[in-house]
């Protein structure tokens, strides 16, 4: 939202600081002009801070592992992700955030459907860092994947056990260390079928387990349909915590019990 307005601010001095440049005042043209230039500046700012983001990604080396947290780049890609939904004229509607203690680490798991779907918990969610577990592919991805790289997404390879196992850990550790909120979507890739779910990993919950954090159980909804009429059309979506999973709930259950359940729980929530 900082950024947005900034970019705002910027395109009403440019135009006012361009309409009197262009010549007298006292005219209806000078009414008409500011609008114009307006708009034509706004478009010319989003496309510097596009460009300054791109830059900024060409030198991040995705080679070299990350040491150390950069909260820096972290709020600078939640930042950059409001903006995107605003310009995309993405409306979210949220249900069910004051189900969630922000104090306390946790792990959210939730339906996937979009490309967009880690924007909303991100967004809603301004202030509590989540760090996304990430299929490898990500990296391979211009922007994207340098952000993912230096702001400490987790890479699991499904593909290789031995290669889970230690993401597994490595987000465990992520949840007992930095105090950071884990976000995984246990579909393991995007739905893009007829069916509400994709069968989930049960392997996803075990980070929850081992870490001893409630599980936070949410749902998108529409999000597929925002990119193909971004901008253009105005796209109403939806975020909703169905349910809290206290470790205390999760306690006695294996992770295919647990998968079972929140599959039960998503799908209800995504026929209503």
């Amino acid at each position: 939202m900082l950024i947005w307005i900034l970019i705002l601010l910027l395109s009403a001095g440019t135009a006012v600081g361009l309409s009197f440049a262009f010549g007298p005042c006292a005219t209806w043209w000078f009414v008409l002009r500011i609008p114009l230039l307006m708009l034509a500046a706004y478009l010319c700012w989003l496309f510097l801070y596009a460009l300054l983001i791109a830059v900024i990604s060409l030198f991040i080396n995705k080679k070299k592992p990350v040491t150390r947290v950069h909260h820096g780049m972290r709020r600078l890609m939640v930042e950059t992700m409001q903006l995107i939904l605003l310009v995309g004229r993405v409306r979210v509607h949220a249900e069910g955030l004051d189900r969630i203690d922000r104090t306390k680490p946790f792990l959210i798991v939730a339906n996937h459907r979009s490309m967009l779907d880690p924007f909303l918990p991100s967004v809603l969610l301004k202030g509590t860092e989540i760090i996304y577990i990430c299929k490898p592919e990500i990296l391979n991805m211009p922007v994207a994947g340098s952000f993912a790289h230096i702001c400490g997404f987790p890479f699991i390879d499904r593909e290789n056990n031995r290669q889970a196992l230690k993401t597994i850990l490595h987000a465990v550790d992520i949840l007992k260390d930095e105090q950071t909120a884990v976000g995984i979507f246990p579909e393991g890739t995007r739905n893009k079928t007829d069916a509400p779910l994709l069968p989930l990993h049960p392997g996803s919950f075990s980070i929850a387990k081992r870490a001893g954090v409630p599980i936070v159980v949410a749902v998108s909804r529409n999000t597929e349909k925002a990119i193909p009429q971004f901008f253009w059309h105005g796209t109403k979506v939806l975020f909703k915590v169905v349910d809290v999973l206290t470790p205390e709930r999760i306690a006695g259950l294996s992770t295919q019990e647990i998968a079972e359940q929140v599959k039960e729980q998503l799908e209800a929530a995504l026929k209503n």
